[in-house]
């Protein structure tokens, strides 16, 4: 894998669970302005990269920087600090808050405040631009837990983007949604890769929302990167096919 500048790069990276690789010397990368799909079957090793470049596990082997800065074993906290933003299969919102809040509490993350001071007078500039950014600026004062679930997706991905990331990390981002929202979904994520020269690494198991949005697909199996290219030569490469697409 050659080297970046800008972006994420990740070399040689190794995990091991009881003996089994569940990631055995992987290397990728993702530049700015560039939105990458990692696929495979179950148990491919995909949740178990994610961790690792998210901060939630830490490489056994190998490197990863972001931007040319070393981010190896980061903590989340210190991921995201760095520039990581992460969003869920199963979005996580706080119900009972306000569509607001939820984005308000991100952007305090992190942050020295006074508990005593409600966050729903923290940020409220920057907070109603991310919204309006996913298209839910005009339902910051409702309460988050009546929305449908499709603009809580979209919820998620306000609060993740709120702290102004270089690299987004999305783990199936459609999931749980109709196949209008999925299609909607992508549109948003791809003019939001295009207007902020994000970098984006997204899993998913809509094969559509993969070949019709990606840039790049990089496939994994048995812990193992076994292809790597544009859309059209993934859905045609026969190792590929026998390992995931059938």
């Amino acid at each position: 894998m050659p080297a970046v500048a800008e972006g994420l790069a990740a070399a040689h990276l190794v995990r091991t669970f009881g003996g089994v690789r569940a990631v055995d010397d992987v290397s990728l990368s993702v530049a700015p302005g560039e939105i990458v799909a990692l696929i495979g079957p179950n148990g491919a090793g995909k949740s178990t990269l994610f961790n690792m470049l998210g901060g939630q596990l830490r490489p056994e082997q190998g490197a990863i920087t972001l931007d040319g800065t070393d981010i190896t074993g980061q903590s989340p906290r210190a991921a995201w600090r760095s520039g990581i933003a992460r969003t869920f299969q199963v979005a996580a919102v706080f119900r009972s808050f306000t569509v607001a809040e939820n984005v308000q509490i991100a952007l305090l993350r992190g942050r020295v405040w006074h508990p005593w001071r409600a966050a729903r007078h923290r940020h409220r500039p920057a907070c109603l631009a991310a919204l309006a950014q996913v298209g839910l600026d005009a339902q910051a004062d409702r309460a988050a837990g009546v929305l449908a679930y499709g603009d809580v997706k979209r919820l998620e991905l306000a609060m993740a983007l709120a702290s102004g990331p270089h690299l987004l990390l999305m783990d199936e981002p459609t999931a749980g949604m109709a196949a209008s929202e999925r299609a909607a979904m992508m549109v948003l994520i791809r003019g939001l890769v295009h207007d902020r020269r994000l970098a984006v690494l997204f899993t998913e198991h809509d094969m559509d929302a993969v070949f019709t949005t990606a840039d790049r697909v990089l496939v994994m199996d048995r812990g193992r990167l076994i292809a790597a290219g544009p859309p059209a030569a993934i859905r045609a490469d026969p190792a590929v096919r026998a390992a995931y697409l059938g």
